[in-house]
């Protein structure tokens, strides 16, 4: 992943609600969980 696609999928993953954010925690695909993590705690500030 180069720095283009990171950018693109940490803004597609900031648009999901924290309902949403939490659920994806759960997925067997570390990237997705990454994510996940990532924007979960921009979206709560922690």
């Amino acid at each position: 992943m180069n720095k283009d696609d990171f950018i693109k999928k940490r803004k597609e993953f900031g648009k999901k609600t924290i309902d949403e954010l939490i659920e994806l925690l759960a997925s067997e695909d570390l990237q997705t969980r990454f994510f996940a993590e990532m924007c979960l705690r921009d979206a709560t500030s922690t």
